[in-house]
């Protein structure tokens, strides 16, 4: 009778023992394809990275090329010698044969736009008295108000 309880204990662990190293067995192929599963998850999420920093950068390319030739649309469009053919083309314009400027003054200068006298350190030196200049700028025939 001992030998039977003894065999029947044994079988009971035995049958423990096969539970035991299968629940193990499972826990660890779970846990290896969650490993494998979060691998390949990560390897797809860099894959998408690495297209869209090379879509990123082709269409930086695109931008900057198409900068380049806005720049050279600006440049051609503002230069001076297509403004002077428009003008003189289009609108008639011509390009005068004496140019004469003529400068005026206020008629009445008042002490405040007429520099201070110089101190006595500096009559000695070879300052100009700018409010005697201006005096004697005014009353130029020229820049008389008619």
């Amino acid at each position: 009778m001992r030998e039977i309880i003894f065999i029947e204990e044994n079988n009971q662990f035995q049958g423990k023992n096969h539970k035991i190293s299968f629940s193990l067995f499972l826990f660890i192929i779970i846990i290896v394809s969650l490993l494998v599963i979060s691998y390949i998850c990560s390897n797809i999420v860099l894959m998408k990275l690495g297209y869209q920093s090379i879509d990123l950068e082709q269409k930086r390319e695109q931008l900057l090329a198409e900068n380049y030739q806005l720049e050279y649309s600006v440049g051609c469009l503002s230069s001076l010698t297509r403004i002077e053919k428009i003008a003189s083309q289009e609108l008639g314009m011509s390009r005068p044969e004496k140019i004469e400027f003529i400068a005026m003054l206020p008629a009445n200068i008042n002490s405040a736009m007429v520099a201070s006298q110089p101190s006595e350190e500096e009559q000695g030196s070879n300052y100009l008295e700018a409010g005697n200049f201006l005096r004697e700028f005014a009353s130029l025939q020229v820049f008389k108000n008619q």
